[in-house]
């Protein structure tokens, strides 16, 4: 080991106390980690797959990483069905996403334990893979040397690097490069990221340009999105014009509140379907609702929006089939330095699009859609209500150009297809 490999892992050991008993008392008081902490500190491992063939490890963070690895997954099943898949995630929110989404093809789905050496060696041994995938950039250092001891290819897909990212990978000087050593390929979204991987010494024979799986995922929910038509009928929206706020952050909502005010002005039955990223922060923008005078109605309910100016959306996994019935859509946590969430689940629909000056998690998404004419940036609720307006006006944007707007994003996708090609090429 090297000396900040021993540091490492002298600090993460004398973490496993502390975070027993943190998981203890949480056990006790919410049922937040009720069922992962067993995971999470190496008690529980998951188990392997029965087929006794080797397989593919797919790891995503939460629940964006793990939404963009269905495309890849689905072309994994499609080229190798007989191969088993196991994957983790590191958040609550991402595993109920994949036990959703992903149980049809995944042997097990499970919480990544802590990166403690001994849960790692354990796991590795007991999934014993044919080759890792990592969604984006969650590294972990003792994992990564262990794969790369047992010689288990090493795979980062969809890859990127902000500039802020970029800075921070580049302070950690040589501990930073050696993360990245351990990785036997990095598939990045642009020419831009490569550059960026390169100047923090990744190989150009380990770099390689794929594509972004975002445009992929759209193209999926493009296909899939008439399949939660129940709360599409809650709405009701035939005779009224709709917008949609998705993903809002707290700062977001009185914002959006006062653009919907000032929209109903021009169209006095319109509505916003209002959708913050926390479902748990619903009953904090129902009081802003009630502060501005708006009627509201909750999903949760399960009724008809009946005569409310927002229908607030507290559930998860709908947000995308709503987007086909909205003349426009405002992209959330961008208005406030989040980063900005995928606007390609709207724009795929052919439903004009904006976001705040901090969508900096999706600036090549950003370009893109700007230089497509499909979406632009707003700064404050005036400039908000004035895209949403033009967004329903059919004279500016006809059925024709919302139909180039959504051929112009599938065409992008292709992604999952190269990744699949060579993560079954590595089982051959």
């Amino acid at each position: 080991m090297k000396p900040w490999q021993v540091l490492y892992n002298v600090v993460l050991s004398a973490s496993w106390p502390v975070l027993w008993f943190y998981y203890g008392i949480e056990k006790h008081t919410s049922a937040k980690y009720a069922a992962s902490y067993p995971y999470r500190l190496g008690l529980r491992l998951p188990r392997p797959p029965k087929t006794g063939l080797r397989p593919v490890w797919i790891h995503a963070l939460s629940v964006g990483e793990t939404l963009s690895s269905i495309p890849l997954v689905n072309e994994i099943k499609g080229r190798r069905p007989n191969v088993p898949l196991v994957f983790s995630t590191a958040t609550d929110k991402g595993y109920r996403v994949a036990g959703r989404e992903l149980a049809r093809h995944a042997a097990s789905v499970f919480f990544l334990p802590h990166d403690h050496l001994w849960n790692m060696t354990r796991l590795v041994a007991r999934l014993d893979p044919a080759v890792f995938v990592l969604v984006e950039t969650d590294l972990w250092p003792n994992l990564l040397w262990i794969l790369k001891k047992k010689q288990v290819p090493a795979l980062m897909i969809n890859a990127r690097l902000s500039p802020r990212s970029f800075g921070r990978y580049a302070r950690l000087g040589g501990v930073g490069r050696r993360l990245l050593e351990s990785l036997d390929r990095v598939y990045v979204q642009s020419r831009d990221d490569a550059r960026r991987f390169a100047q923090l010494g990744v190989p150009a024979e380990r770099l390689r340009v794929a594509g972004n799986l975002k445009f992929d995922l759209a193209v999926i929910q493009r296909e899939n999105f008439g399949r939660n038509s129940g709360v599409a009928a809650l709405i009701e929206a035939a005779n009224r014009p709709v917008w949609i706020a998705g993903s809002t952050h707290e700062g977001e909502e009185s914002l959006v509140l006062d653009a919907h005010r000032r929209v109903l002005r021009r169209y006095p039955n319109a509505l916003l379907i209002l959708a913050p990223r926390h479902i748990e922060r619903a009953p904090a923008v129902v009081a802003l609702c009630e502060q501005s005078a708006l009627r509201w109605e909750l999903r949760s309910r399960n009724r008809p929006v009946g005569e409310a100016h927002v229908f607030l959306l507290d559930s998860i996994g709908e947000l995308a089939s709503l987007y086909p019935m909205a003349a426009g859509a405002f992209i959330g946590g961008s208005l406030v330095p989040v980063g900005g969430h995928n606007p390609l689940e709207a724009v795929v629909h052919g439903v004009p699009c904006c976001w705040g000056p901090y969508l900096y998690n999706f600036r090549e998404i950003e370009s893109f859609l700007i230089h497509e004419g499909c979406g632009r940036a707003v700064f404050n609720p005036e400039a908000l209500q004035a895209f949403i307006l033009e967004s329903m006006d059919e004279s500016l944007w006809n059925r024709r150009r919302r139909q180039e707007c959504a051929a112009k994003v599938c065409a992008e996708a292709g992604a999952a297809r190269k990744l699949a090609r060579d993560i079954t090429s590595l089982l051959a």
